[in-house]
C-alpha cells in the first residue's frame, strides 16, 4: 500500500473556513481529512459535506460519529447523500463514543459494542437490501424501511476503536480501523495482531491511527501544548488510557492528584519525555522521525490531528512526511 498520510480535526476550524482548509490541505499532499465527534462541539456531518464540495481528490472520512446519537437510517442516507456528492472520496468512521459527552446527553454508555456491531450491520442492509428494509437486533431496529436515497457503491466503514474486544470486531466487520490518539507505537504493534488473528489471516481493511501532534522550535515547547490534552485523557477516559501501557498504578494517582487538586496539579507527573511518547511534539524534523515510528509498527494511514494553533504549520510542514 502506497504511503498516506491523513489529517484530523477535532471540533475546529469554525465552519467559514473549512472549504479553506481542505483546499489547503489537498493542495499540500494529505490524501485524507477526518472530523472528530468525540465532544459536544461541531458536529462531523456538516464539516464533512462542506470539505467535500470543495475539494475533488481527498477522502473524507469521520473520526468518529457513535453509535448512540444516530438512527442507523439516518446515518445511512447521511452518507448515502455524501457519497452522491463525492463518489467514492466518503468514509463512514463510527464508534462506541465516550461515557462523558454522552452522558451530556441523556445517553448511558451501555453495551457499546453491541451497539456498534448492530449498528454496521444495520446501515449496510439499508445500503445493499432491496426494500422495504427490516432489522430486528437488540438496540437497533428498522420496520420496513423504505430509503429514497441508496449510495451506488457503499461506502466503507471503519471502526474507531481502542480495547482488545473492540479490535476483534473491527477484525471481523470492518472495511479499515482507526486506533486511538496517544496510542505508543507498541500498542500499534499489539493492535495488528489482534486484528490479523480476528480476520482469521491478514486484516485486508486499511490501518489508520489518530496521532496529535504539536510543532514548535524544541520538544519541550511543543509538548507544553500537549500536556493538557494528554492529561485529560489519561484522567477523564480511564478505559481509554489503560491501553497507552503506562503504569497502572501511576495512572490511578494521577486521578487521584487530579480530583484534590484539579487537572492541572498532573501536569508536573507529565515530563516532556513521556508527552513525546504518545504524541509527536518537536520541530517538523522530529515530528517526521516520530511517524517513521508508527508505520515500522504497522500504521498504514497516520492521520495527523493538530492543535487549532498549529493546523496551518502541520499542513505546511509536514503534508510530504
Amino acid at each position: 500500500m502506497a504511503r498516506r498520510l491523513g489529517l484530523g480535526l477535532l471540533g475546529f476550524p469554525a465552519l467559514p473556513l473549512v472549504a479553506e482548509v481542505g483546499r489547503a490541505a489537498e493542495a499540500a499532499g494529505f490524501e485524507s481529512v477526518w472530523v472528530a465527534e468525540t465532544r459536544v462541539t461541531r458536529d462531523a456531518v456538516t464539516t464533512m459535506t462542506a470539505m467535500l464540495l470543495a475539494t475533488r481528490r481527498l477522502r473524507v472520512g469521520s473520526a468518529a460519529i457513535n453509535a448512540y446519537t444516530r438512527g442507523a437510517a439516518l446515518i445511512a442516507i447521511t452518507w448515502a447523500a455524501m457519497e452522491e456528492a463525492a463518489p467514492g472520496r466518503v468514509i463512514l468512521g463510527i464508534g462506541p463514543g465516550s461515557y462523558l459527552p454522552l452522558a451530556q446527553q441523556g445517553y448511558s454508555f451501555d453495551r457499546p459494542l453491541s451497539r456498534l456491531e448492530e449498528m454496521v450491520q444495520a446501515v449496510r442492509a439499508v445500503w445493499t437490501q432491496h426494500p422495504p428494509v427490516t432489522f430486528q437486533g437488540r438496540f437497533v431496529r428498522l420496520n420496513g424501511l423504505q430509503p429514497e436515497i441508496v449510495p451506488g457503491t457503499p461506502p466503507p466503514i471503519y471502526l474507531c476503536v481502542t480495547g482488545p474486544r473492540a479490535l476483534q470486531l473491527a477484525g471481523e466487520v470492518a472495511n479499515g480501523v482507526v486506533l486511538n490518539a496517544f496510542m505508543p507505537p507498541a500498542y500499534v504493534e499489539r493492535a495488528r495482531r489482534l486484528l490479523d488473528r480476528a480476520a482469521g489471516g491478514r486484516f485486508a481493511g486499511e490501518i489508520a491511527g489518530a496521532l496529535v501532534v504539536s510543532l514548535g522550535d524544541s520538544a519541550a515547547e511543543a509538548a507544553a501544548r500537549v500536556r493538557p490534552i494528554l492529561a485529560t485523557y489519561l484522567v477523564h477516559f480511564p478505559h481509554l488510557a489503560k491501553e497507552t501501557g503506562l503504569d497502572p498504578d501511576f495512572l490511578s494517582t494521577l486521578r487521584v492528584t487530579a480530583r484534590t487538586g484539579g487537572l492541572e496539579a498532573t501536569f508536573d507527573m507529565l515530563p516532556d519525555r513521556l508527552v513525546g511518547r504518545h504524541a509527536l511534539c518537536g520541530t517538523a524534523s522530529d515530528c517526521r522521525d516520530r511517524l517513521e515510528d508508527y508505520r515500522r509498527a504497522g500504521l498504514q494511514l497516520p492521520i495527523l490531528f493538530p492543535d487549532p494553533d498549529g493546523l496551518p504549520r502541520v499542513i505546511n510542514e509536514l503534508a510530504s512526511a
